[in-house]
């Protein structure tokens, strides 16, 4: 629901409704950038051009940012995240959601299975024990300042 249907209802409620949508909005077109250049149907550059300048993009910053993440996209062939569940908003400009990963393995890394098998990694798996979710982090302008797998229940920082 986009806004309170509370007797009580203003307009600072309703905005932040509204911003919890766009929020929630951003995230997944975050995943579709993502995924559209796993599948080879397009660039990064729709991930970089959601990024602000500063972004701390799973650990990479500054001049790590774009060759770094590149490199990962080449080494995980295919790679594709599925929602486990709808985004939530979790702070100001804080949005978070469990995830499943899948990308074929290319018989190199820690990851390896000997190569060409389709691999799969769980944001939340009972069997590890793990539970954790992708959290994004937004400026005021829309741009994405942090992007991190953390633990479910992760201090906002």
């Amino acid at each position: 629901r986009l806004y309170s249907t509370s007797n009580n209802s203003d307009s600072d409620r309703e905005s932040i409704s509204s911003d919890d949508a766009e929020l929630v909005n951003l995230a997944k077109s975050f995943i579709i950038n993502k995924n559209a250049a796993g599948s080879g149907e397009s660039t990064l550059d729709g991930v970089f051009d959601m990024c602000s300048p500063a972004v701390d993009l799973y650990g990479l910053k500054g001049d790590d940012v774009r060759p770094g993440f590149t490199s990962f996209f080449e080494s995980h062939g295919g790679l594709h995240h599925e929602l486990l569940e709808e985004p939530s908003v979790v702070g100001s400009g804080v949005v978070q959601y469990p995830f499943i990963k899948r990308w074929q393995s290319s018989g190199e890394g820690d990851e390896s299975d000997g190569g060409g098998n389709i691999m799969v990694w769980k944001s939340i798996d009972p069997t590890k024990p793990r539970n954790k979710v992708e959290r994004l982090c937004f400026d005021a302008e829309s741009k994405l300042v942090k992007v991190s797998v953390v633990e479910v229940d992760a201090s906002l920082d």
